[in-house]
């Protein structure tokens, strides 16, 4: 494995910006949430109310997983941010793996460097060195908070290490799925198929009780119970699946071609169909996996979610403290505006990702030649961010209508059908607003196109701990998703779709019309970058700008 240091090094230089936003980011909301749980649930009475209100309904379990320790603080906020720990941490895991390893190589540098003395599997070995660095930073903030909290330290480090270790098993999982196939995008998909399944067979089996939730990675964290019955050995199963998923990932890389996968892409036709001759057509047609995936990921969430609502509906019937939380009426329809709020992340983050996929044209050097023909830019862009509304708007019904489909099975009420799948959809112009900022970003500068998933995050954090946090309202009112209201539980804001529709339409023409004025880099940057300095080898080759005399 030689060349460990050098790619370390490498893989840090290179993804530094987003390393540090995602260690950051998470480190403050964990921080933020468990100072706001504890001055919200600061006396035994204030416990003892969440704790009944909390354990009597098993079906939202699904959600946040099972609570145990509900009788300290220390519980309330393993239970409260199990929704955060259970997904955005894995996710860290798959982004950063995923850029550090199949991106690289699709860019080429990897054949440069393993051309001198890098190794097979250094890359990969560097990629989960520096996640796992990440990691432990959050670890150390997170210990420190929960023993500022005057809670126990066997529970706070329990709690803590399995977080991490969750989050580097699923960095093995993407290390490994970045040798199965060939593109980075379908490695992302391939980690959020998993990462969907898992986190439903960890919410089915708490709210079944039933030995599902030992199939997850994600049940095995939770289930080392940090601050009601301490257990360690859940740790073991997460440490010796992270480690046979490593070895099968060093294994794969170290005997498959560069630039390849297990499974090579299979050949196309000979000559393209006349739709792909157009540029919406071309456009759909790089979308469609992307399509397909996102679809498949929320479908399966509408289906385990939906199927939960008769016995959520029961919950609450029985249960007077519960029928007080969600608001004393409505009912299950409390459950499903979460659930639906849900699905509607999961469609902004297929826009996102879009936009990003579009973004990678210029850098790939692939936007330069297209565009020295007849086709102009503004027509170019404009199929492009059509077919990104397309596949937004087909993730959104397609979700919709399998989560009004589960919840009319569950319920008996065929009504669900329409009004879920019209609630899902009551989201897509706000979603479409969140898919206009990374374009319009994009116009301005390719560079700022990633702080649409910034973006993203927050209006997630907003969505999903508005209430937790006790944000004013000034905060929430930032956030497209909070404009439409919580529907099915409330009425839809007639004025929101319009409003969203304008600023969209009004970002994206900022943005198309932002591209056509700036240029399309295709120099070097004024500065070398890392793998520059490394093939430089003491002063071999000339740094940039410098003259170079070539010998007769």
């Amino acid at each position: 494995m030689g060349g460990f240091s050098t790619m370390t090094a490498l893989c840090w230089r290179g993804n530094r910006t987003q390393i540090l936003c995602w260690t950051l980011g998470l480190a403050v909301v964990f921080v933020a949430t468990a100072l706001s749980l504890d001055s919200m649930y600061s006396t035994p009475a204030e416990l003892a109310t969440y704790r009944a209100a909390t354990e009597s309904g098993t079906a939202l379990f699904a959600i946040n997983g099972k609570p145990y320790g509900l009788d300290n603080i220390g519980g309330v906020i393993a239970y409260e941010f199990g929704f955060i720990s259970a997904l955005a941490f894995p996710l860290m895991a798959i982004h950063l793996v995923t850029r550090m390893t199949r991106r690289e190589e699709e860019s080429g540098r990897v054949e440069l460097l393993r051309a001198g003395s890098i190794g097979r599997t250094a890359a990969l070995a560097a990629a989960l060195t520096v996640v796992g660095a990440a990691l432990l930073v959050i670890t150390a903030v997170t210990v420190a908070t929960l023993l500022a909290l005057d809670l126990n330290r066997q529970g706070a480090v329990l709690y803590s290490l399995s977080i991490a270790l969750l989050a580097w098993s699923f960095a093995a999982v993407a290390a490994a799925c970045a040798q199965v196939v060939a593109a980075s995008r379908t490695v992302t998909a391939l980690c959020l198929a998993i990462l969907a399944v898992t986190f439903l067979a960890r919410g089915v089996g708490d709210v079944r009780g039933n030995a599902l939730v030992w199939l997850s990675p994600i049940g095995w964290a939770e289930q080392t119970q940090a601050f009601g019955n301490a257990r360690w050995w859940p740790l073991a199963l997460l440490l010796t699946f992270t480690i046979a998923v490593t070895a099968l990932a060093a294994l794969l890389a170290a005997h498959r071609d560069l630039g390849a996968g297990v499974f090579s892409s299979r050949r196309g036709p000979l000559a393209a169909s006349p739709i792909l001759l157009q540029p919406f057509g071309f456009a759909l047609r790089k979308q469609r996996g992307a399509i397909a995936a996102w679809s498949v990921i929320g479908m399966l969430v509408a289906l385990a979610f939906g199927a939960l609502t008769d016995a959520v509906h029961e919950a609450i019937a029985d249960n007077e403290t519960m029928r007080t939380a969600f608001g004393g009426s409505g009912e299950a329809d409390a459950y499903l505006a979460f659930v639906v709020v849900l699905l509607a992340l999961i469609v902004a983050g297929y826009a996102v990702q879009a936009v990003g996929r579009t973004a990678e044209e210029e850098p790939g050097n692939r936007l330069e030649p297209l565009l020295a023909g007849s086709r102009s830019r503004t027509r170019w862009l404009t199929a492009e961010f059509s077919a990104v509304v397309l596949g937004t708007i087909v993730v959104a019904l397609l979700s919709g209508l399998a989560l009004g489909a589960s919840a009319a099975s569950a319920t008996g009420d065929t009504a669900d059908w329409t009004r879920l799948a019209t609630a899902t959809l009551a989201y897509l112009p706000a979603t479409l607003v969140l898919a206009a900022i990374p374009l319009a970003l994009y116009g301005i500068r390719p560079a700022w196109q990633g702080l649409g998933w910034a973006v993203f995050a927050a209006v997630a954090v907003i969505a999903t701990l508005a209430d937790t946090l006790r944000l004013p309202q000034w905060t929430r009112h930032l956030s497209p998703f909070d404009w439409v209201g919580r529907v099915p539980q409330e009425s839809l804001n007639p004025w929101a779709p319009i409003l969203s529709l304008l600023l969209a339409a009004a970002l994206a023409t900022a943005g198309i019309y932002a591209f056509t004025r700036r240029d399309i880099p295709t120099h070097h940057p004024a500065t070398p970058s890392p793998l520059r300095r490394v093939l430089r080898l003491g002063g071999k080759y000339p740094r940039y700008g410098s003259n170079v005399r070539h010998a007769a």
